[in-house]
């Protein structure tokens, strides 16, 4: 399983530190429609940078292979991206590898914020999400 490409990772190009420094202010269209949006990087979705003579081609994981809000997402990082000094080119993939998108891609501040949200809407709806043994 590869790793996703989260806000610490560090980077030895600053080039690579600017784009992915730009795409942590790219929204998730769908967490956009709750209460909670979370960026790009954070979900998870960041798979790879490579440069190549100031030609950027990203690769995305995305949640679903079906994801309607692609096109919407690949604009607003070619947008960002290609404002960049150095940039010349943007492309943007969509990784086909067949690997599967999990909440283990996402960062580990944005993973507790989730927990959180989840168990603060059950106090509040007064159940658990856990079945009791029976005895």
């Amino acid at each position: 399983m590869s790793s996703s490409i989260t806000p610490d990772h560090s980077f030895d190009d600053d080039l690579k530190t600017a784009i992915r420094d730009e795409l942590l202010e790219v929204l998730d269209p769908c967490s956009c429609m709750s209460e909670h949006p979370v960026n790009i990087v954070d979900l998870g979705l960041l798979e790879d940078i490579a440069i190549d003579d100031g030609d950027v081609e990203i690769t995305l994981l995305l949640t679903s292979q079906r994801c309607t809000y692609f096109l919407d997402i690949n604009d607003e990082i070619r947008e960002r991206v290609g404002a960049l000094a150095d940039v010349d080119s943007v492309e943007v993939h969509q990784d086909t590898s067949g690997e599967i998108w999990t909440r283990e891609r996402m960062s580990e501040q944005e993973r507790t914020a989730r927990r959180e949200r989840f168990r603060a809407q059950m106090d509040a709806a007064g159940i658990t999400p856990y079945a009791e043994r029976s005895q």
